[in-house]
């Protein structure tokens, strides 16, 4: 059986070890922590889909899963297409919209049962990533895992990802770090690595 590195590398996603214009690195601990699930009806939900390179990855790791793919960019390939009605895979559904807006992501918990893993891959900005993370939290299943990609960016003089009127994305972790400390709001534990973070819910 091929790893999730594997099948990462297969399908051209940044998320594996190695990339022709940069590899993150975060399929290893994705496997970790994704493998018990691996073989299960399990329902994933990434924001960001660019190309669809890890959409095909996730729907060829977890064959039994029902993929999620959220974006704001639309009709550039099959993997984000609104126009044709086969979809791309008959596991997958695109869902077109902005992440930043919380009346949207209420139209998504409202018609969906909650998710077994969310991933945001979406556009980086704090704010983005906050009103995500405060629109989806609920919406995940105990035991489930939040995933959030891309981290580095808040770090620099002068980064663009950074907007006023929201705590940058480390600033948001730590109040999340303390949550799991003190034992509140339902967070079991966090992992933290390079430019990802990934918290369990109780």
């Amino acid at each position: 059986m091929k790893t999730l590195d594997e099948i990462a590398i297969k399908h051209g996603t940044d998320k594996a070890t190695e990339h022709p214009t940069g590899a993150h690195g975060y399929t290893p601990h994705y496997d970790r922590l994704f493998s018990p699930l691996r073989s299960k009806e399990v329902k994933v939900l990434e924001i960001g889909v660019g190309g669809g390179e890890s959409i095909q990855t996730w729907l060829e790791y977890f064959p039994n899963a029902l993929i999620y793919g959220v974006d704001i960019g639309k009709n550039t390939n099959p993997w984000n297409d609104t126009l044709s009605a086969a979809p791309a895979h008959e596991r997958y559904t695109f869902i077109d919209g902005d992440q930043s807006k919380p009346e949207f992501w209420k139209t998504v918990t409202d018609t969906l049962d909650p998710f077994d893993i969310i991933i945001d891959d979406g556009g980086h900005f704090n704010d983005q990533i906050i009103t995500t993370f405060c629109s989806l939290w609920f919406a995940l299943k105990p035991g489930g895992l939040y995933c959030i990609e891309d981290l580095g960016v808040c770090y620099g003089v002068g980064t663009v990802f950074v907007r006023p009127g929201f705590p940058s994305h480390s600033d948001f972790l730590k109040t999340k770090l303390d949550e799991v400390i003190k034992d509140t709001h339902g967070i079991d534990w966090m992992c933290l690595s390079k430019e990802l973070a990934i918290l369990r819910k109780k």
